[in-house]
């Protein structure tokens, strides 16, 4: 044809276009498949309608494909749900299901009324008209299902095999945890929320990208996709299934652009924040968020559920509220410095932040709710307790944000529970129970405000707010300029990345892992209080040596060892080393210590307090190259891991004092950050649908509404002093909770049409009732 002249030539590139056309829609073709025949038919065009444009945006910024790519998105995608929408006789609208497998929740609607009267169908009609083809095979979704459920489960293996400690004890405590599960589906909501503030592992590990609680998640979800216990009709919210598909949206292009383009996978990928994989951090708050707000949805009896998901919060609170009183005996006693914050198990708290005061706020409603919702004695005397005992912890924390968004949430927590107890009695004393347990709990508030360092932070207020209001000004003035940028916001977790290039402050520490051939070192720069520190066990008024190589091409550069007791930050007893090494020179130099523990790490099981050994480069504007690091104990045994950084960061785990490096310190100003205008207010709406939805059904006397509504303003009123979404757990409990209360009191509408099989007989109601036959359930979540 390329013969024959322009027309053959101009032939030629239609039809080689037209190959390449058809070559890039099959792959959508395929995937289109399987969303059809799963019924995800509507939704799946939708979010390509509303992502196709910024994918598009993204792959000529990006450079990582061709617009073409996705510009044959849609017509693969079209031509594979129609085909899977008409490979059986019947068009999906919801969740399928099926004649052995419908949920209690759906029983329920089929046998009687729902709570507005609306008739429903009955059970033995629903039976016949499964019988007769009218209810949706569920095959294809329970295939689909378990193997993901499989693919999920392999990947918790694989993650446990590269774990760096204890990764026997976990595998055993998964199977436990997945055998549980497999016997009482609903224990996840015990142990989720009492596992989110303790298990945590970081400071031994020094995994923090991926950690032992991402695997307990990645098991919950898996015994659900094979349980089919994961509906996809939990997600058909009216007003909020738009809003979160829009902002899913947002959140996905964010993260795009946060990720790419890839860095290449080494010891410093999955170690620092300010790599690009950094934003895969951030998207499991979101994500488990999710899978939180579904598998709750996915519930028969909500009350119960949200009962259960109760008990769990009540004992991490008692779990926070012990750990927290613990570590204040140990670390602010009479001896100590009176200006100590407790951190207990939220290691994320290395970078500062608010995290266990926003935990704190945000799961105390939920004892409170479950304190009025049980009848036994000795369970309400124990509940009690607990709320005011982890209203004690809180002011352990010296958090002035805490303190207002407790009492925020005991506001509405004493409004709400009069109201529900006033529709339940009408006798006074029953409703005077909220107010004495309201005053019960201000007065361990005013016990908890009385110490010194309180009285100081409280002077300190009007300073720090100055401050605070020029860093979030600084924060917006350091996004970058462009149409994306304003839209997409700069990507999921690039804002300490984006902080190292501007110096935003210029006290901001850093480190990176080193290959040189075969060996692997941490080169260790000083601008601000950075520590890489190992959790030790020495024993007391033992001789120890500490042995390491060194080397610096500074001349002024220096190195400091220590030996100290700590949790996070504050110390008490302390051995600093000074490494001797000549600067300025390329060549690594051998360095060795002798030093006594002295009462370092002295004590019982119950008052030793925590020992980290830390590396520090004390000099700024320098960086030191440390490798071969051991500290030796009288019998040889080496008592650090990993010393010459073979495994990355395994075992090492940084903490800095310069919190404002590494935090936005407002909910909304980082998320104009990293995820832009369309980012902040989609969350925005999603927050005002969630407090208009609550206090409709908290103004009815539910308590669990008011519990939500309490929850969620006590988050909002910490979010206006942290970023809170930039810490996972913390954001699961965010997402969560705003999602959970979003759907509250919604109709939810399950629609099951059937197309007529063509062999079918006729039935009474004439040729077009029988070609089309739709049901409607309408019950209230």
């Amino acid at each position: 044809m390329s013969l024959a002249g322009w027309a053959g030539g101009y032939l030629a590139r239609v039809l080689e276009n037209t190959y390449y056309l058809i070559k890039f829609a099959v792959p959508w073709s395929a995937a289109g498949l399987l969303l059809g025949l799963g019924g995800w038919g509507r939704a799946s065009r939708l979010i390509t309608l509303i992502s196709l444009p910024a994918l598009l945006i993204l792959s000529a910024i990006s450079g990582l494909s061709e617009p073409m790519d996705w510009l044959v998105l849609p017509l693969g995608l079209a031509a594979g749900l129609w085909l899977g929408e008409r490979s059986h006789g019947n068009e999906p609208i919801a969740e399928p299901l099926s004649e052995n497998n419908l949920t209690n929740e759906q029983e329920e609607s089929f046998q009687s009324e729902d709570r507005f009267g609306k008739a429903v169908v009955s059970q033995d009609s629903a039976q016949h008209e499964q019988r007769e083809g009218i209810v949706i095979d569920h095959q294809v979704w329970r295939w689909v299902s378990r193997l993901l459920s499989i693919l999920l489960i392999v990947g918790v293996g694989g993650s446990l095999w590269a774990f760096p400690r204890w990764s026997l004890f976990l595998a055993v405590g998964g199977i436990a945890y997945g055998a549980l599960l497999y016997r009482y589906p609903r224990a996840w909501m015990i142990v989720i929320p009492a596992a989110l503030p303790l298990l945590d592992l970081a400071p031994w590990s020094g995994r923090f990208f991926w950690d032992e609680f991402d695997l307990l998640m990645l098991t919950t979800l898996a015994v659900a996709l094979w349980q089919g216990r994961f509906r996809v009709s939990a997600w058909t919210v009216p007003k909020l299934g738009e809003l979160l598909g829009l902002f899913i949206v947002v959140w996905v292009v964010s993260l795009l652009i946060g990720l790419l383009p890839l860095q290449p996978v080494n010891a410093n990928a999955f170690s620092a924040y300010w790599s690009h994989y950094n934003s895969l951090r951030l998207a499991k708050g979101l994500a488990w968020g999710l899978v939180v707000y579904g598998l709750f949805r996915s519930q028969a009896d909500q009350n119960k559920a949200f009962e259960k998901l109760s008990m769990g919060m009540a004992l991490g609170v008692l779990g926070v509220s012990l750990w927290a009183l613990w570590e204040e005996a140990l670390f602010a006693g009479s001896a100590a410095t009176a200006d100590y914050r407790v951190t207990a198990g939220f290691s994320s708290m290395h970078t500062g932040g608010g995290h266990i005061e926003a935990y704190l706020v945000m799961a105390l409603p939920f004892v409170w709710g479950l304190f009025f919702q049980l009848r036994n004695p000795l369970y309400r005397l124990l509940l009690g307790a607990d709320f005011l005992f982890g209203t004690y912890a809180l002011f352990f924390t010296v958090a002035r944000g805490g303190a207002i968004a407790l009492v925020v949430a005991l506001m509405v927590l004493i409004w709400g529970t009069w109201l529900a107890r006033r529709k339940q009695s009408r006798h006074r004393a029953r409703s005077a129970v909220p107010l004495m347990m309201g005053l019960l709990a201000l007065m361990v508030m005013v016990a908890g405000v009385s110490g010194v360092f309180w009285r100081e932070r409280l002077q300190q207020t009007g300073t720090d707010a100055a401050i605070r209001l020029h860093h979030w000004a600084e924060v917006l003035d350091m996004r970058k300029a462009g149409v994306m940028t304003s839209l997409f916001g700069q990507g999921l977790g690039s804002f300490p990345a984006a902080n190292l290039a501007n110096q935003l402050p210029d006290q901001g520490g850093t480190y990176r892992y080193v290959s040189e051939g075969d060996n692997t070192y941490l080169a260790l720069n000083s601008a601000g209080t950075l520590y890489m520190a190992q959790r030790v066990e020495p024993r007391p008024a033992q001789t120890l040596k500490l042995e390491l190589s060194v080397r610096a091409p500074s001349t002024k550069a220096g190195l400091e060892a220590s030996l100290c007791e700590k949790s996070l930050f504050n110390s008490r007893q302390c051995k600093w080393l000074k490494v001797g090494f000549k600067p300025g020179v390329q060549e690594w130099q051998s360095h060795m210590q002798t030093f006594n523990s002295g009462e370092v790490g002295a004590g019982n099981f119950l008052t030793r307090r925590p020992v980290q050994f830390s590396l520090y480069n004390p000099t700024p504007g320098t960086v030191v190259d440390v490798d071969n690091v051991r500290l030796m104990d009288g019998s040889g045994q080496n008592l650090l891991r990993n010393g010459d950084f073979s495994h990355g960061g395994d075992f090492w785990f940084f903490k800095s004092g310069n919190h404002l490096f590494w935090h936005a310190k407002n909910l909304w100003v980082h998320l104009l950050f990293e995820q832009g205008w369309l980012g902040m207010v989609l969350f925005t709406l999603i927050l005002i649908l969630a407090l208009v939805r609550l206090a409709r059904s908290a103004g009815r006397g539910e308590l669990e509404a008011t519990v939500l509504l309490a929850s969620i303003g006590a988050w909002i009123i910490v979010g206006g002093v942290d970023s809170l979404v930039d810490a996972p757990r913390i954001a699961l409990l965010v997402y969560g909770t705003l999602f959970i209360g979003a759907a509250w009191g919604a109709v939810q509408r399950v629609h099951v049409k059937q197309r007529r099989h063509r062999h079918h007989a006729p039935t009474h109601g004439g040729d077009d009732h029988a070609a089309s036959v739709r049901f409607t359930l309408i019950g209230n979540t």
